[in-house]
């Protein structure tokens, strides 16, 4: 097994995240820790085994030792710190979004391409056990042809975070974090849909408000998406941070069969023949951010495509400005856009 260098940029509340994901993948060789703040910088490195730490992100472009970058910064920063990577020959596994506008994501596309790199995106939510079983029961044709896929997530965001998490002091900065839930929650489920439906967005119409006075009103807290898809099929896609309570829900309706996911029960899939809900048996747990992280290492030991490439982020995100402009202008926004 090929050992791979890694540098580490960005080490606050989602740096620590990917560190220690990094430090289980047999894979990884743990390069460099680099933050603006040395003593994040020397914190990380010293609880996760980085051979060195800096503040000077040139150290880690100029560093032979190290093969991949993994950008672990706030939003507006990913294109600009990925480009400046891919462009010196690393592999860059960033943060979601990939960015927080469409021309910059298309330059990391190609930057990747030119270099002759691997560019990842961290969806990790693909890898949740219950949304791998999905995608395998839909890929298994037993749902027949895929009718709706309709994903519901609430996170509190306020409720959910300490007071002193470091994201929120940027989290509901749209200069920064690129827009408010949608650019936060939503593109991990604009991703989801379209991996879970194996087909792209063909056609985008929105809401968004704002409902909890605690978040600034710069930002939207909730967002309701509905999509067409290529084949005519529908997605349905709610996000909010201003919801305090609600499940995880995942629904995919085809024309022989439902599945659902992230119930109490787990997976369950409607049985014609029971005329029934059954439950479905789960894979064992793997967390999901290491899970997909040593995949991307993987990928570059063996040479092959990244498990969600930076394409798959491209989509995810050039679904999400489709809902901005959708909400604005109220109407549906083809795609592509």
């Amino acid at each position: 097994m090929r050992k791979i260098g890694v540098a580490l940029v960005g080490c606050g509340g989602i740096g620590k995240i990917h560190a220690a994901s990094l430090k289980t993948s047999p894979y990884a060789e743990l390069k460099v820790a680099c933050d603006l703040e040395a003593s994040r910088a020397r914190a990380i490195a010293e609880e996760y085994g980085f051979e060195r730490y800096t503040t000077n992100f040139d150290e880690v472009l100029k560093a032979s030792d190290v093969e991949v970058v993994v950008v672990a910064v706030p939003p507006k920063y990913h294109a600009g710190l990925s480009i400046r990577a891919l462009e010196a020959g690393k592999h860059v596994f960033c943060e979601k979004p990939m960015a927080t506008n469409l021309k910059d994501a298309k330059e990391m596309l190609v930057k990747a391409e030119k270099a002759g790199v691997k560019l990842g995106i961290d969806y990790q939510n693909r890898y949740l056990p219950s949304h791998s079983k999905l995608k395998e029961i839909v890929d298994s044709g037993a749902l027949g042809e895929l009718v709706q896929v309709r994903t519901r997530v609430a996170y509190p965001i306020l409720e959910s975070l300490p007071s002193d998490a470091p994201m929120l002091g940027w989290l509901f900065n749209p200069d920064v974090a690129g827009g408010g839930v949608l650019m936060d929650i939503g593109t991990h489920w604009t991703d989801l849909a379209r991996w879970l439906a194996g087909r792209d967005y063909a056609g985008i119409y929105a809401l968004i408000g704002h409902f909890d006075p605690r978040i600034p009103d710069e930002v939207e807290d909730t967002a309701t998406i509905l999509a067409r898809m290529e084949g005519d099929m529908q997605a349905i896609i709610d996000v909010s941070w201003a919801v305090k309570a609600s499940m995880w829900l995942i629904e995919i309706y085809g024309t022989k069969g439902t599945a659902m996911a992230n119930l109490p029960q787990g997976v369950l899939v409607y049985d014609k023949e029971k005329q029934d809900w059954v439950n479905v048996e789960m894979p064992p747990w793997e967390e999901p951010h290491a899970k997909l992280l040593n995949l991307f290492l993987k990928s570059v030991a063996e040479d092959k495509e990244p498990p969600v490439s930076g394409e798959d982020g491209y989509k995810s995100l050039e679904a999400v400005i489709a809902a901005y402009k959708s909400a604005e202008k109220a109407a549906e926004i083809k795609l592509p856009l």
